[in-house]
């Protein structure tokens, strides 16, 4: 698949951009969601001969290089993570991010103007990927709605911040009592929207019936909701992440699933003092600290990661509307990875 999508940036880059295209994907990345496609494929009916594809994270695309047939997954599965990638540059554009992968990011390598014009380049990429799809049309239509619900699942999310913009909009619309229902809903835009396009456009690679992209989308769906709650717990309680440690916090964001549990149980003080921390204009290490302690004195995290094993299970339940075979245990195998992840 990396070659595929590598092989779309040389397509009508000036040579001496090329490198600049190429560096947010060298850094790799879990590949989850191209996982997905391809294993959805699969488990669908396409063809997917001798394909190897282990259930920690990503698809190991061993199979062309044997001479398995993975036509109809390969490209698919680089649309997605072409859209995945698009929105992370735009992403840390929009937070001003530093660090993504255990790297710093394209904006802090290019500077910020030449990473706009590399998520510009990503997004034109997509059409040239789309149109060589199975299914071209369906693959069109479910790209475009994915990409429209992550543009708002963004925007739900500045929402959240609490401090460190001046934008008209998001002084006039900010989110100040969140509720649990409001962070999913922010999360399935932004995150669980992009795995249920995974899913749905795996199974319209294998030309499967509207019961199974449906039942696959739903599957992606709920996977990409434990994900994203997984995400916020490892931000805040985890180690090692590849990315700034508590980035919602240093980001004012009351919108992380283990903030929203930990505000429940800590008395007003508490309570206050993080709402206090986060509204800060600028946190400082000490205050980071601090409010991931406060957070830590709840059972936050033990809640959060319960939810997200709820989803999981829900997930796979979807998959019922397949046949076994070893892409659905895989599919299965790979849904138990999100929660089990440790970065």
């Amino acid at each position: 698949m990396d070659p595929t999508i590598l092989a779309a940036l040389g397509n009508g880059s000036a040579k001496d951009f090329r490198p600049s295209l190429d560096y947010h994907f060298e850094a790799g990345g879990k590949r989850m969601r191209a996982a997905m496609v391809v294993l959805c494929c699969g488990a669908a009916g396409g063809r997917l001969e001798r394909a190897i594809v282990p259930a920690a994270a990503m698809v190991v695309l061993c199979c062309g290089a044997a001479g398995g047939r993975l036509e109809r997954a390969i490209v698919p599965a680089a649309v997605v993570e072409m859209i995945h990638n698009y929105s992370l540059v735009m992403d840390d554009l929009i937070d001003r991010g530093e660090l993504r992968r255990g790297r710093p990011t394209v904006r802090v390598v290019l500077g910020d103007s030449v990473a706009l014009l590399v998520a510009m380049f990503y997004r034109e990429v997509l059409d040239d990927l789309i149109r060589d799809c199975p299914a071209t049309d369906d693959v069109r239509r479910i790209a475009v709605r994915a990409m429209k619900e992550i543009i708002d699942g963004e925007r739900l999310d500045l929402l959240f911040e609490q401090a460190g913009r001046e934008d008209p909009y998001l002084l006039k619309n900010r989110i100040v009592q969140p509720s649990f229902d409001l962070y999913l809903n922010m999360v399935g835009k932004k995150t669980a929207a992009l795995f249920e396009a995974a899913g749905q456009i795996g199974a319209h690679a294998a030309s499967a019936n509207r019961h199974v992209v449906r039942s696959l989308g739903l599957f992606g769906w709920k996977a990409g909701l434990a994900f994203q709650i997984m995400d916020d717990v490892l931000d805040i309680c985890g180690h090692k992440t590849g990315k700034q440690q508590a980035k919602d916090v240093v980001e004012h964001k009351l919108g992380n699933a283990a903030i929203i549990v930990a505000l429940r149980f800590l008395s007003a003080k508490k309570r206050s003092e993080l709402r206090r921390i986060l509204s800060s204009e600028r946190i400082s290490h000490k205050m980071v600290s601090r409010a991931r302690a406060i957070v830590g004195e709840t059972p936050a995290e033990t809640d959060c990661r319960q939810i997200a094993v709820r989803y999981m299970e829900e997930a796979k339940k979807h998959l019922a509307a397949l046949k076994e075979s070893s892409y659905r245990q895989e599919l299965s195998r790979l849904a138990e990875e999100i929660v089990a992840r440790s970065y």
